[in-house]
């Protein structure tokens, strides 16, 4: 199938968190963020240039954009990621592998990730700063929410330490998907996948939220990850940087949390967070 990348040069991150939802919205497939610059993704059979263009006029009152349009040959993109992806090992204790690499018995845990076009394989700073936090928590018989689940690679990772139950949920039928499929590959049972965005956890109550995503939707739900944590419950999250770390920290706090931990790695952020009644 041939595609078309369109590169926009964009300094500001909050610019690019909103043209990413915008052509989230009319069909785009996938999104590389770079600094100071955006590279969207669309099959050709999707893409509607009018609708785009409309798109674009309209957030001209927000920020003017511009954009280099390529296309892209037809090509097996199956073999493309494969070659490009390679295994990682983190903090000594967890593999990240995909189904044709070979094992790692070596490790005390070990997941197999066969991405597609989903977001997670531990490669990007942010999931390999959430796996890392996640390694340290104790989540045995722990309810886990995996909000912005993508490959699920952290709902997994939740399965492997011992959590009871993991809900997975994205907004993207093609991640929820994915996510099963590696559920599956992993010989997890314990994790279940969900379409939806945060009204669907709304009134129900986990032990721990993990939540990879961007900025806004972090800072927006903060309020419903506070009200659907239990008693001592833990709050892990990132997909922001260091230059929105004031913003993230005045939503939490003013939620209800305190910051335990906080990582930085490549201009990306994690942070542990905890209610602020918690001993």
């Amino acid at each position: 199938m041939k595609y078309y990348s369109f590169t926009f040069p964009l300094e500001k991150s909050w610019q690019q968190e909103i043209l990413i939802a915008k052509l989230d919205a009319i069909g785009f497939e996938g999104f590389e963020e770079k600094q100071g610059e955006l590279i969207a993704f669309i099959s050709a059979v999707t893409f509607n240039e009018k609708e785009f263009l409309m798109l674009l006029e309209s957030m001209q009152p927000l920020f003017s954009i511009a954009y280099v349009k390529t296309e892209i040959a037809e090509q097996n993109w199956n073999l493309v990621w494969e070659s490009n992806f390679q295994p990682i090992i983190i903090s000594n204790d967890l593999a990240v592998r995909a189904s044709f690499h070979s094992p790692f018995p070596l490790v005390k845990h070990e997941i197999i990730i066969d991405p597609k076009m989903s977001f997670g394989t531990g490669h990007h700073a942010t999931t390999s700063m959430m796996l890392e936090l996640m390694l340290l928590e104790n989540l045995e018989n722990k309810k886990v929410l995996d909000f912005g689940s993508g490959t699920g690679i952290l709902s997994i990772l939740a399965a492997k330490l011992g959590a009871s139950s993991v809900v997975a949920i994205d907004n993207e039928e093609w991640a929820c998907r994915n996510s099963v499929e590696n559920f599956h590959l992993n010989n997890v049972s314990s994790a279940t996948s969900e379409l939806g965005d945060a009204s669907t956890f709304k009134g129900k109550k986990y032990d721990v939220i993990l939540a990879n995503i961007n900025r806004m939707v972090i800072i927006n739900t903060m309020v419903q990850f506070s009200e659907s944590l239990q008693y001592h419950g833990l709050l892990v999250i990132s997909g922001f940087l260091q230059e929105d770390e004031e913003m993230v920290v005045v939503a939490a706090r003013s939620s209800g949390f305190k910051i335990s931990k906080k990582m930085e790695q490549d201009g990306w952020m994690a942070m542990r967070l905890n209610h602020v009644n918690e001993e």
